[in-house]
């Protein structure tokens, strides 16, 4: 079984999807850390990436997903990447690498090897709309962008102490542009998606009506 869950930035995609999974004891496959890692390989080994091309015979793509403990652990040409993924530069720099044609193919393809074999909780921003379109369960997580912010500020206030809620918006609401207008595979509310509004909900009333709506109908 697939569940996708697509949703903007900042709205909790993520850790609704882990928790979901554990509570269904299927896996959490997380489609952005595809994205991650591919951009730390990237950065790593210096190549350009506004001009990624499967032409350029130096630029081999192989990506492998595990779970180790649990965990998901991303390889990317043999190394794992895994824990470089929440890098500032790395976040900065995925979204130009995830609108390639090239690197999208190949992420494509692993996520839909694993996904299909297994049963998996999938977050991201494309997967119910057009990676998985005929998964069994499609949701898509909405909030409203200043509880987004807020939520983010919280957690990002810890690391970075000069951070401002107002940064935060801003990096939220350009985002958010950017996923909604790109050209391939852009952020929509997948069709026949449950849309849950998680404004004004906690993670685990969010899981909860998940949880009770794939229950009831399997």
């Amino acid at each position: 079984m697939i569940i996708s869950i697509d949703g903007p930035a900042g709205s909790g995609k993520s850790t609704v999807a882990k928790t979901l999974s554990k509570k269904l004891n299927f896996f959490h496959f997380n489609s952005g850390s595809l994205y991650r890692a591919v951009t730390a390989y990237l950065l790593a080994n210096k190549f350009n990436v506004n001009n990624i091309t499967e032409q350029n015979p130096k630029f081999k793509l192989k990506i492998k997903v595990e779970f180790i403990d649990g965990a998901q652990q991303v390889f990317v040409n043999n190394v794992n990447y895994s824990n470089k993924l929440r890098d500032n530069q790395i976040s900065v720099t995925t979204p130009l690498v995830s609108v390639n044609k090239y690197v999208r193919k190949i992420v494509d393809k692993c996520q839909k090897k694993f996904c299909k074999k297994n049963n998996v909780v999938v977050d991201g921003r494309d997967i119910g709309s057009y990676v998985f379109p005929k998964a069994q369960f499609k949701f898509y997580l909405d909030c409203d962008i200043k509880e987004r912010a807020k939520r983010r500020y919280l957690e990002e206030k810890q690391k970075n102490s000069k951070i401002t809620l107002k940064s935060i918006e801003k990096e939220l609401e350009k985002r958010d542009f950017f996923d909604k207008n790109k050209k391939l595979a852009p952020l929509v509310i997948p069709n026949n998606a449950i849309i849950i509004d998680s404004t004004k909900l906690s993670i685990d009333e969010v899981v909860e009506k998940m949880f009770n709506i794939v229950k009831e109908n399997t």
